[in-house]
Parts: structure tokens; sequence; C-alpha cells
């Protein structure tokens, strides 16, 4: 095996470990998991049944007691989704929210350091 023919081959497989690496990201995974939990909508809840059914956004009572009784009387396939989409959303909003944060620190740290 010649130089050349051993750089393909390592190139080769650093270009593999790499693609793997972005296809298999936490924002990869987080994508797939928003997908996956948007087609379980799609498939086991009638979307537009449910925003006839709600209350008025402004009747915060009304629309809390809906959501309540909803996701409480509802089968257990639709309970996962619900529950797994409210964690997505907090998961992905702490990521931002520290993000953020530590930005803003990063900054504050170079207007110091001059």
């Amino acid at each position: 095996m010649n130089n050349l023919q051993l750089k393909k081959r390592i190139m080769r497989r650093v270009y593999t470990v790499y693609a793997l690496h972005k296809i298999v990201s936490r924002a990869a995974f987080k994508v797939y998991l928003g997908v996956v939990l948007l087609f379980g909508i799609k498939i086991l809840v009638h979307v537009e049944a449910v925003a006839n059914n709600m209350p008025e956004v402004s009747d915060v009572a009304g629309l809390y007691n809906f959501i309540m009784y909803s996701v409480l009387n509802t089968e257990f396939s639709v309970q996962l989704i619900v529950f797994g989409v409210a964690g997505l959303v907090v998961w992905v909003m702490r990521d931002a929210i520290k993000n953020i944060f530590s930005r803003g620190i990063r900054q504050n740290q170079i207007h110091i350091t001059y």
C-alpha cells in the first residue's frame, strides 16, 4: 500500500466519523425527537377538534381546566406525547438560556480584560 492509498483510506474514515458525529449530535437528536413527537401528534390527536373545543385564551382558569382534563382523560400514548413535547420544550429552553448566559459571561470577561 502506497502513501496515497493510505491517505485516502485514513481520510475516508475521518470523514465518516465526522459525518456520524454530526448526525448523532445533541442538536440533531433534539430535531429527530421533535419530528417524531410531531408525527405522533399528527397520527394520534385530532388537532382541529381540540382547537374547536378549547375555551378562549383569555379565560385562564377555563384553559387550565380544559388542558388538565384533556391530558388526564386521554389515552396513554397521547399522554406520553404531551409529556414528551413538554420535556423537549423544557430541554431546549434550558439549553438556550444556558447558552445566552454563558455567552454573556464570556463577553463580560472579554471587556474586563481589555
